[in-house]
C-alpha cells in the first residue's frame, strides 16, 4: 500500500491513498481527510453527538460552586508557590451551552479543540481482580447530564476493595487539592494544569477521591449541608466507629501537592465515593451500595481563547458526547475498531514513542499527533502477523511529509540536488516481485542548507559521491541505507551541509564488527544510528557516527524485539529518547540508539 501524510506545525495532517505497491498484503482503504476516524458531517458520526451543558461553576463570589478552590489556597501561608498559584486559578469551569450559547460558535470551539501533548487513560492494567471500565460519559444512560467521564472496578464484591490507582493523564502542574462539599459536591478533588510544547493548555479534574479515612471523614463532620438532608446522613456515617469499609484506609492519602509538578502516568490518588456516596446512604449513615459507589469522576477542560482563559470548557476526552450505552465509546483505538467521531479524541489513541503498532490507528489517527505540533522523528515500518509500526513522534516546528511503500518512479521530486523537500530518513523494503519500495520522511530544505538525495546509488556511484561531497564537498551524512536488488548491492544516501549530520561511516559489517566500529567511534563524534541492510543474510550492518553532544548514546544491536518495549521504557525512565530505530527480520530483531541531550547521564544497563 502507499500512503501519504502530510503534517505541520499548526496545520490538521493529511492522508492520501494510492494504490498497493508492496509486498505488505494490506487491503484497507482510509479516505483523504486529516483524520480518518474523525468525520466532517455530524450524521455520519456513531450515535448522535449532543455537546449541551448549561452549567457555570465559579471559583469565588456569590453562590460560587468551586469556592472551596480558592479557599484552599487562601488558606496558604504567604509563599512564591502560593503566588504563583493564585495566577493559575481558574475563574469558570462551564458546560458548552454556558460558554458559547450560540450553536455555531460552541461548534467550532469542541471542533477545535486538540489534545496540546499526550494524554493517557487515568488508571493502569490492575495487577488483580476486576480490571477498570467506564461507568457514565458524556451523558448518563437515562439521557441526564453528566459532562465527565466515571471509571470504575465493576462488579467487584464482598470483601473486595473497589478502588485503585489514579493517574495524572498528562504531564502538568497541579494546581488544586481541596475538599469539594455541598453543593459541588466532588469531594475530595484535585486539578491538574497541562501545557504542551506548543504552549497551549488543557485541565483535568480528579474527584471523589480518598484522603485518608481520618482526614475524609473530619472533613465531612465540618462542612456546611446547605440543608440537604443526604449530607446529614453522611456525618452521621463520618460519626461511626470505626468506620465503615468504604471510607478506605489512612493510608489512602492524596501524595501530590499543590504547586508540585507531575508525569503522565503518576499516581495522584485512590478512587473513592467521598461526597458521591451522599446518593447511596440511608438515614442512619449506612451506605445503600456496595463500597458506597466508589468510583473516579474526570473533567477534562479546555481554556477559552484570550482574554477570557481563565473560564474553561468541559470537553469529551473521547470526542463522542454521548451516552455509554450508544456504544460508541472506544477505550482502546488498538486493539477495537474505530468508531467515527465529529470531534477529536483527547486521549492518546496510541503514544509518541509506540511499537507493534497496526497500520490502521497508525493511519486513522494521524492529526492526534499532528494536533500537538509532533512530528516523526524515527519510523520503522514491517510485517508481522499484519503491518506493523514502531517509531517515535517528538515536538517540532517544521512541517514534514511522510510516503509508506513507493516505488522508485514516485520519488523523482524528492531525488538529486536541493530539492524543497528534503527525505530526513529512507528506508528500503523488497516486494513480492522483488523490486524495491521506500519509506521516507521529508522536511522543507533549510535555509542556507544544500543537498544532495539518491535512492539507487550502485557501489562506484557511492564511492565517487562520497568523495566528491563528503570527502571534498563539505557535505555530511544525513541518512545512508544499503540493500540489495537481485544479487546487486545498492545504497539509498541524504548528503548535507547540515553541521548536525554525520561524517563518519561504516558499513557491509557483521553486528559483532559493528560493535566493535561503534566502540572506536572516533573522539569529538558520537553513534547516530544503527542500520541491518536484510537482504543479506545473516544481515550486514551499517554505523553512522555524527559531532558529540550531551551524553554518550545508548545503542541496541541486533537484539530480540521481545525486550524493545523494557529497552524503550528504561530508557525513557532515565530521560533518554529515541533518536533512531529499525525493526527487521519480521518484527523479531531491532536496533535502536536512544540519545540525551543534557542532564545527568547514565550507563546503559
Amino acid at each position: 500500500m502507499r500512503k501519504s501524510i502530510l503534517g505541520s506545525a499548526g496545520i490538521l495532517g493529511l492522508v492520501v491513498v494510492g494504490g498497493c505497491s508492496s509486498a505488505d498484503s494490506l487491503s484497507e482503504s482510509v479516505s483523504s481527510t486529516a483524520e480518518a476516524y474523525r468525520v466532517e458531517d455530524p450524521a455520519l458520526a456513531c450515535g448522535t453527538p449532543t455537546p449541551v451543558r448549561g452549567e457555570n461553576m465559579t471559583t469565588s463570589g456569590v453562590n460560587a460552586v468551586l469556592q472551596e478552590w480558592s479557599d484552599s489556597i487562601a488558606a496558604m501561608p504567604a509563599s512564591a508557590t502560593k503566588t504563583d498559584l493564585t495566577n493559575r486559578l481558574l475563574t469558570n469551569v462551564q458546560g458548552p451551552s454556558a460558554a458559547y450559547p450560540d450553536v455555531t460558535e460552541r461548534t467550532n470551539f469542541l471542533r477545535g479543540v486538540r489534545a496540546p501533548l499526550p494524554m493517557s487513560l487515568p488508571f493502569g492494567t490492575q495487577s488483580s481482580g476486576y480490571q477498570v471500565t467506564g461507568l457514565a460519559t458524556w451523558l448518563y444512560d437515562n439521557g441526564g447530564n453528566h459532562g465527565g467521564v466515571d471509571f470504575w472496578r465493576g462488579s467487584v464484591t464482598g470483601s473486595d476493595d473497589p478502588s485503585f490507582d489514579v493517574l495524572a493523564v498528562a504531564d502538568g502542574k497541579v494546581i488544586g487539592v481541596y475538599f469539594d462539599g455541598p453543593p459541588g459536591g466532588g469531594g475530595n478533588t484535585i486539578v491538574i494544569e497541562h501545557t504542551g510544547a506548543n504552549g497551549k493548555k488543557i485541565y483535568s479534574f480528579y474527584m471523589h477521591l480518598r484522603n485518608g479515612a481520618t482526614n475524609d471523614s473530619n472533613a465531612v463532620k465540618n462542612m456546611d449541608c446547605h440543608g440537604i438532608e443526604a449530607c446529614a446522613w453522611y456525618k452521621i456515617a463520618a460519626n461511626k466507629v470505626p468506620l465503615a469499609n468504604w471510607w478506605g484506609t489512612n493510608a489512602d492519602v492524596i501524595p501530590v501537592q499543590p504547586g508540585q509538578n507531575v508525569k503522565r502516568g503518576q499516581k495522584i490518588a485512590r478512587a473513592g465515593s467521598t461526597m458521591t456516596v451522599m446518593d447511596h446512604i440511608d438515614s442512619s449513615g449506612n451506605a445503600t451500595s456496595a463500597w458506597g459507589n466508589n468510583h473516579l469522576h474526570i473533567y477534562i477542560a479546555a481554556p477559552r481563547p484570550a482574554p477570557d482563559d481563565k473560564k474553561v470548557v468541559e470537553v469529551d476526552p473521547f470526542g463522542d458526547y454521548q451516552m455509554q450505552k450508544d456504544g460508541c465509546y472506544v477505550m482502546d483505538p488498538t486493539t477495537q475498531p474505530d468508531k467515527p467521531t465529529y470531534y477529536s479524541r483527547l486521549f492518546a489513541p496510541f503514544l509518541p514513542d509506540f511499537h507493534d503498532l497496526g497500520w490502521g490507528p497508525f493511519t486513522a489517527y494521524p492529526d492526534y499527533l499532528n494536533g500537538m505540533n509532533y512530528a516523526p522523528a524515527t519510523l520503522s515500518f514491517y510485517d508481522k502477523s499484519g503491518f506493523k509500526v514502531t517509531g517515535s513522534y517528538r515536538y517540532s516546528t517544521d512541517p514534514y511529509f511522510l510516503q509508506v511503500g513507493v516505488a522508485s518512479s514516485a520519488l523523482s521530486d524528492y531525488m538529486g540536488f536541493n530539492k524543497t523537500w528534503i527525505p530526513r530518513e529512507m528506508r528500503v523494503r523488497i516486494n513480492g516481485s522483488g523490486a524495491p519500495i521506500y519509506d521516507f520522511t521529508a522536511t522543507p530544505k533549510q535555509s542556507g542548507e544544500s543537498t544532495a538525495v539518491w535512492s539507487q546509488l550502485s557501489q562506484a556511484s557511492l564511492d565517487s559521491m562520497y568523495q566528491a561531497f563528503i570527502v571534498s564537498g563539505g557535505y555530511n551524512i544525513g541518512d545512508f541505507f544499503p540493500y540489495q536488488v537481485a544479487g546487486t548491492q545498492y545504497y539509498a544516501a541524504v548528503f548535507t551541509t547540515s553541521a548536525s549530520a554525520s561524517n563518519w561511516m561504516t558499513y557491509g559489517r557483521s553486528a559483532s564488527q559493528a560493535l566493535s566500529d561503534i566502540a572506536n567511534i572516533p573522539a569529538g563524534l558520537q553513534l547516530a544510528q544503527v542500520v541491518a541492510d536484510t537482504t543479506w543474510s545473516p544481515p550486514k550492518f551499517s554505523v553512522l557516527a555524527r559531532p558529540a553532544a550531551g551524553c554518550t548514546p545508548h545503542k541496541y544491536v541486533d537484539q530480540l524485539a521481545t525486550g524493545y518495549q523494557s529497552a524503550l521504557d528504561w530508557e525513557t525512565a532515565h530521560g533518554y529518547v529515541l533518536q533512531k530505530v529499525q525493526v527487521y527480520a519480521s518484527g523479531t530483531k531491532f536496533n535502536a540508539v536512544f540519545a540525551k541531550a543534557s542532564g545527568t547521564c547514565t550507563a546503559q544497563p
